[in-house]
């Protein structure tokens, strides 16, 4: 029916689509919004200058975030995660310089820091910046403010600077500490680092412009939502506080904005003397800190009255934040390629704390004089985290199990038909006779002829097959030609010829069969036109009547056991079935795929278009599940536990005869099926909208996951490679592609397009403003990465990452796989058919393996069980090269996470696989003197591929054997 073929149509751009779109996921690890990463543990340490001694006190611990351009502290084991490393570590007479951990097993130290203020010259450590002061040269006249011009020391050396945020970039002031000598820099978050001018070189007179009062156009003020939280919006937590503070209880000089004044005033509780807390007079404290945690105001340059007495202020911001790199914005001439790399840590802590460690180093100072001195001290270290996650041993795991039941799962046609000529031969319904004899059934020679088919090369003599279901080429002339002509001559008129059973009316010409062959043709058979079209023969117009008297014949299967007509397959073809002719892959589609895998990437990259890649995933993934999972499963439950009745119900059409439905052929158990697909798929599309981070919810990631491993499954049972000659091509292009769009299109674009894409990194969406408004519409689903994952979360993590493997990193590797599984399979198919016996009467035909396991299953003794399972196992590993692959494909994928461990950033697979799989294959071809047939196309998946046709077949003849004896049966009784 049309609709059904559209049906399909649609199912098969769907998954080209997303086949195309696999390119895009690469493997690598994902890190969530900004959090928490380091400690600061807090010490006040006195040194009593008349004895020379030290006591340390330990104070507590500050919680700070870590920079994406700057070095890391020590990471702390893992009891450090819940409790400060040094809280029992104080005592007089230990060394400032070097604090030990209080545990024995702690293999490395800790370091202590004198924490100091920065230098007052350059109290943003911003000068450099704006090009006044280099302190690359301590002995220039622009340093001399810091470095002394004796020792040519800052005095900052060893310790941490504690510096304001504002004015220039946290990669310039972290540069400028690590000029000065500092072991680290932490910046801390302020009310006054909000505000800017417009334009700093406009004239002033006393911090005011032109005399007079705050020229406020000049003054760039605190970005709402980013900055601020009015509650206008659907903030986190329902955070938001407008207040009406007067403009004359503030001081503007120096302009834009006296923090030093106005922080008090905008800071704390209402009684504390915050101006934002007292102003909304039927709030009391609990319910300002609720609807502002950070306690703290910012002014938001917007008159709260008509003539500008008042000004409106709102809850600041107050999070932690991962500091990046400001590329090559620094102020000065230094390019990029030439600047300092920072290698100090630079932490970032918030407004809270920075003024908590602010005022203690302003404290410790004050206090120091005659016989003590007093200073802070900082012992800064990383958040523990497991450096290997089980996830991604996991998700190797997988890929391998998807990969292998995939490959395998590819090769079923050709294990089912030895299922079926062996039982036919056993049955008597086939026959397999040597040719060195010529003999047939009933002893009679018989000459060879041209339907004589050789099965393999290790064939002794060759076989022939029993006419009922014999296989030979049709020309369109109806003439009939020899498989080895076909074989040894592609230009032949037989080489793309198609071949099909013979005709009933000419076996009935044929006695040598088992089983009778000249039987009537049952009601459902039927014979191929010469455009290859299925024509159905009614019994009724070439069989008398029977008489009615007789016993009843059986009726014929019903329309779901019914055999479908043969195929046109091409005897040239690798393929097992026609379908499967369709699909196959050569070097012109290997280039396009190509082609299109980048049109979308490109897409992708300069498009925010993820939620429609997300609609398509989750719908194809959806069509996936119910061919992989829901068919099997409801067919096999129906079977089982429910009634025949209503498992016929289920296989038979619905809708039928519904007015503008007849001639649709949907089944109950189709309808069934795809309901639970498209309702799981459809579920699975709303979590995706739902929240920023859909992968934290478990229902997310599992059903990817699921959709995953059943689009590699059918992707790679629709798709196949047929010789080595285009998996070069086709993995070689692959190999070039990942290197280009991971290592070499950050030189082009300025970052790498493929680990953006895959990331979602370019939706522009930022991290910490989704963590402030988790509702809005663009922040819903925004952190998800690309769906063609297989994904699994970082347990026990406090960053909350993933590990990930794209499907494309299995899929593409997969083609050549499924190709050497095909390839061992047809092997197997042809081998046995060659080794089976001539059947005479009573002899059976089974396989030298049947009998293997036999022996092995009635040995008494469990060593022959042992040594069996263990040469099975050897076989399947070692032997052929579906196997030996596999072991590639495992190592392939082992080499590129310890690549991600080792680099600390995500790695193509590809770049691994490809290697792995391909050369693989390449040395043990050419070690088996098999590369040439490999490397052209396998012959012997051509013969095996007749015996798939073959055994396609064998189920008809069987039906017609069954009902003419039957009817012999039921004539016979009639007779009597």
């Amino acid at each position: 029916p049309r609709s059904k073929r559209s049906a399909h149509q649609t199912m098969k751009a769907l998954l080209a689509s997303a086949s195309a779109l696999l390119l895009s996921a690469t493997q690598c690890q994902l890190t969530q919004a900004s959090k928490p990463t380091s400690y600061i543990d807090i010490h006040l340490t006195t040194s009593f200058t008349s004895t020379g001694s030290l006591e340390t006190g330990y104070l507590f611990r500050v919680p700070a975030s870590e920079s994406s351009f700057a070095g890391s502290p020590p990471k702390a084991p893992k009891w450090a995660t819940h409790s400060a490393l040094t809280a029992g570590t104080t005592g007089g007479g230990k060394s400032a310089n070097e604090i030990n951990s209080k545990t024995s097993n702690l293999k490395s130290a800790h370091p202590s820091h004198r924490l100091m203020p920065s230098p007052e010259s350059d109290a943003f450590l911003c000068n450099e910046s704006k090009g006044i002061s280099d302190y690359t040269n301590p002995a220039g006249n622009s340093a001399s403010a810091v470095f002394d011009p004796d020792t040519l020391q800052s005095g900052f050396e060893g310790g941490y600077i504690l510096v304001e945020r504002g004015h220039c970039s946290f990669e310039s002031k972290a540069r400028s500490a690590q000029r000065l000598g500092a072991a680290g820099v932490i910046i801390r978050n302020t009310l006054d680092s909000r505000y800017t001018l417009i334009d700093e070189n406009a004239d002033t007179v006393d911090g005011r412009y032109n005399g007079g009062g705050p020229n406020w156009s000049n003054t760039k003020w605190p970005i709402e939502q980013r900055d601020y939280e009015c509650g206008t919006h659907k903030a986190s937590g329902h955070v938001g506080v407008r207040a009406e503070i007067e403009t004359s209880k503030l001081d503007f000089t120096p302009a834009p904005y006296y923090g030093t004044n106005n922080n008090v005033l905008l800071t704390g509780p209402a009684v504390d003397g915050n101006l934002c807390a007292a102003s909304n007079s039927g709030m009391v404290d609990s319910s300002f800190e609720k609807s502002c945690p950070s306690e703290r105001c910012l002014l938001t340059g917007r008159n709260a009255t008509e003539d500008g007495s008042k000004l409106e202020a709102c809850c600041a911001w107050d999070l932690f934040l991962r500091m990046s790199s400001d590329g090559d914005d620094d102020g000065d001439a230094i390019p990029k390629e030439k600047e300092e790399k920072v290698t100090i840590p630079a932490l970032f802590v918030t407004m809270e704390n920075g003024e908590e460690l602010y005022d203690l180093v302003v404290d410790a100072e004050t206090n120091s004089g005659g016989s003590s001195l007093q200073f802070v001290n900082v012992v800064p270290y990383g958040r523990w985290y497991p450096r290997v996650h089980f996830s991604s041993v996991v998700v190797w795991a997988l890929a391998i199990f998807t990969l292998g039941i995939a490959a395998y799962e590819s090769a079923k046609a050709y294990r089912s038909s030895w299922k079926k000529i062996s039982k036919a031969v056993n049955d008597g319904i086939l026959v397999f006779q040597r040719s060195a004899t010529n003999a047939n059934a009933t002893g009679r020679e018989r000459a060879e002829t041209e339907e004589t088919v050789d099965l393999g090369e290790d064939t002794v003599g060759e076989l022939e097959l029993a006419p009922e279901v014999e296989m030979t080429e049709q020309q369109q002339t109806g003439d009939t030609l020899g498989l080895n002509d076909a074989e040894t001559d592609p230009t032949s008129p037989g080489a793309d010829s198609d071949f099909s059973i013979t005709d009933d009316a000419d076996i009935a010409d044929i006695d040598d069969f088992v089983g009778n062959p000249a039987s009537p043709r049952p009601a459902d058979a039927g014979a191929l036109t010469s455009d290859g079209s299925f024509e159905p023969v009614s019994v009724e117009d070439e069989t008398p009547a029977a008489d009615t008297s007789a016993a009843a014949v059986p009726p014929p299967p019903p329309a779901s056991q019914q055999q479908q007509p043969p195929q046109r397959v091409n005897l040239q073809s690798r393929s097992a079935t026609a379908a499967m002719q369709n699909t196959e892959i050569n070097a012109y589609h290997a280039v396009m795929f190509i082609v299109v895998a980048s049109i979308f990437l490109f897409t992708l990259f300069f498009f925010n278009m993820y939620k429609v890649v997300r609609v398509l995933y989750g719908l194809g993934g959806s069509v996936a599940m119910t061919q992989i999972i829901f068919y099997p499963l409801y067919n096999l439950l129906s079977s089982k536990y429910l009634g025949e009745g209503l498992s016929n119900k289920l296989q038979s059409n619905a809708f039928g005869n519904l007015p503008g439905c007849r001639g649709e052929h949907f089944k109950w158990m189709d309808i069934v099926c795809y309901t639970t697909g498209y309702t799981l798929g459809l579920a699975w599309i709303i979590v995706g909208f739902m929240h920023v981070q859909p992968m934290n919810n478990a229902y997310y990631w599992l059903l990817q996951d699921v959709m995953g491993v059943c689009f590699c499954i059918l992707i790679l049972g629709l798709i196949q490679i047929n010789s080595i000659m285009v998996a070069t091509i086709f993995l070689s292009l692959v190999f070039i592609y990942d290197i280009f769009y991971v290592f070499i299109s950050p030189y082009i674009f300025g970052s790498s397009v493929m680990v953006e894409v895959a990331t979602g990194g370019v939706n522009g969406i930022d991290p910490t403003f989704c963590e402030k408004y988790p509702t809005d519409s663009r922040c819903r689903g925004s952190m998800a990465p690309l769906p063609m994952l297989l994904a699994m979360p970082w347990f026990n993590d406090f960053r909350g990452g993933f590990s990930m493997l794209g499907l494309g990193d299995i899929i593409l590797p997969g083609l050549l796989i499924s190709f050497a599984a095909r390839y061992d399979a047809a092997r197997a198919l042809v081998r046995k058919c060659s080794q089976t016996s001539s059947i005479r009467s009573g002899e059976n035909a089974v396989d030298a393996e049947t009998n293997m396991e036999g022996e092995a299953n009635g040995s008494s003794g469990s060593k022959a069980r042992y040594h069996y399972h263990l040469g099975r196992v050897s076989k399947a590993l070692f032997h052929g090269y579906f196997g030996p692959l596999m072991i590639a494909y495992g190592i392939g994928l082992m080499v590129a996470y310890i690549a991600v461990y080792t680099t600390k950033r995500g790695q193509p697979a590809l770049l691994y696989l490809v290697p792995a799989c391909l050369g693989t294959i390449l040395f043990l071809g050419w070690r088996r003197r098999e590369l040439s047939e490999l490397w052209s196309g396998p012959k012997v998946m051509m013969k095996a591929n007749r015996m798939v046709c073959l055994a396609d077949r064998i189920p008809a003849a069987s039906a017609a054997t069954a009902r003419e004896a039957s009817g012999n049966l039921a004539e016979t009784t009639n007779m009597v």
